[in-house]
């Protein structure tokens, strides 16, 4: 999260101490006596938070986002994106071409009116941006030049900017962050007042608005001098907004289609609620088949598979109807296993189990039968052999 404020630049100097390195003053904002006043962007700057904060200022780059290869007229921040894991606004676009080296809260004079500011002292890099140096010295001579200092959040706050009372549209108090960076500019900022400020007092207004004329044809030049870059990467720009338009169409209809399917699931739950409720009169799995009916497409597959698995051990039961319990028995950990875990072993397997357990128990029977009559006395059989009656082996049906 970033916060701009804008301000003038307040002194360029004339000669360099070290070759190379051109000083600089600039007023980085206003400080107000209270949060009833604030800037047209609706800030407002406490004096006890910006001297708590002011030292972030060491350091600090002095960037300008250039139109054009020549880096003379600066145009914008340069702002490209905001990183989402930490809120760190990236300036892509921009060029860093000095820094700062001090920082303090001074009375300064802006256009007649002497303010409470934050003051930042710093150098320019005049050996690789020559021409950016003498645009800003030639525009400062006898007009404006605007800048803007950014705030960004501290690490400790995840990249939140943290505001004495809460944030607000006007009157906003920053209390907790770090100034990131001020960037030198020649658009039109949102805060006019905060940022004119007349560097050379005895020129008149007429020669003022000629200046600004200057800097204007300037700023059409290197505009115009970068129109085919602009075009292309507007095209791009455009064909992105088109992509992006199909996917949002793509979305909404997805989500009609999605609210279609919740609808008739909806629909199909009221259906099968009223049948339970007929069926089993209980609010309890009243409230199941709802939840069921609403659930994931997990869910269904789930139920799905316990209905499946509930056939299964119906056939199993229709399949075993028509043996007692104690010809079931030999088939028990089986069907066991089964009612557990259906399809674990085959309904086959289990009545073929219990059917061979039957063909078992009558071959017993008849060898035992057989060895009875072996037993009996020849002599009586005589007796018995017409009271007995004649039965075939092949009789016996086991099924």
């Amino acid at each position: 999260m970033s916060e701009r404020a804008f301000a003038p630049i307040y002194e360029i100097s004339s000669e360099n101490k070290i070759a190379g390195r051109r000083p600089i003053k600039v007023v980085l904002h206003e400080i107000f006596p209270d949060n009833t006043r604030w800037q047209e962007n609706g800030i407002s700057w406490k004096e006890e938070y910006v001297q708590a904060n002011l030292h972030s200022v060491v350091g600090m780059s002095i960037v300008a986002e250039f139109l054009t290869e020549d880096r003379d007229v600066p145009y914008n921040h340069g702002m490209t994106d905001v990183r989402e894991e930490d809120k760190l606004p990236l300036f892509e676009d921009a060029t860093m071409v000095g820094h700062f080296d001090k920082a303090y809260v001074d009375d300064v004079e802006i256009g007649g009116v002497t303010k409470r500011c934050l003051v930042a002292e710093g150098t320019l890099d005049e050996m690789r941006y020559p021409k950016f140096v003498a645009w800003l010295r030639e525009n400062m001579a006898d007009s404006v030049v605007k800048g803007s200092v950014e705030i960004v959040g501290k690490p400790e706050h995840d990249g939140y900017i943290i505001y004495s009372g809460g944030w607000k549209e006007e009157g906003r108090v920053p209390q907790y962050y770090d100034y990131s960076g001020y960037a030198i500019l020649s658009v039109k900022p949102a805060d006019e007042a905060a940022i004119v400020m007349e560097l050379n007092n005895k020129k008149v207004d007429k020669e003022d608005g000629t200046m600004d004329e200057k800097t204007k044809n300037e700023l059409m030049a290197a505009v115009t001098g970068a129109v085919s870059e602009v075009n292309s990467k507007w095209e791009e720009y455009w064909a992105k907004v088109d992509t992006l338009l199909a996917e949002i169409s793509q979305l909404k209809a997805d989500i009609a289609q999605k609210e279609a399917d919740i609808k008739q699931l909806q629909a199909d739950y009221d259906k099968e609620a009223a049948a339970k409720e007929a069926a089993e009169a209980g609010l309890t799995e009243a409230n199941a088949a709802k939840e069921a009916a609403e659930a994931s497409l997990v869910e269904a597959n789930a139920k799905i598979t316990e209905m499946q698995n509930a056939a299964a051990v119906a056939e199993l039961n229709a399949a075993l109807a028509p043996y007692t319990e104690e010809q079931r028995a030999v088939a028990k950990e089986d069907i066991d296993a089964f009612n557990s875990n259906p399809g674990s072993v085959e309904i086959n397997s289990i009545v073929g189990k219990i059917c061979t357990a039957m063909v078992q128990a009558a071959r017993e029977s008849k060898i035992a039968e057989t060895n009875a009559a072996s037993q009996i006395d020849v002599f009586g059989m005589t007796d018995d052999a017409g009271k007995k009656e004649n039965t075939d082996p092949a009789d016996v049906d086991v099924f």
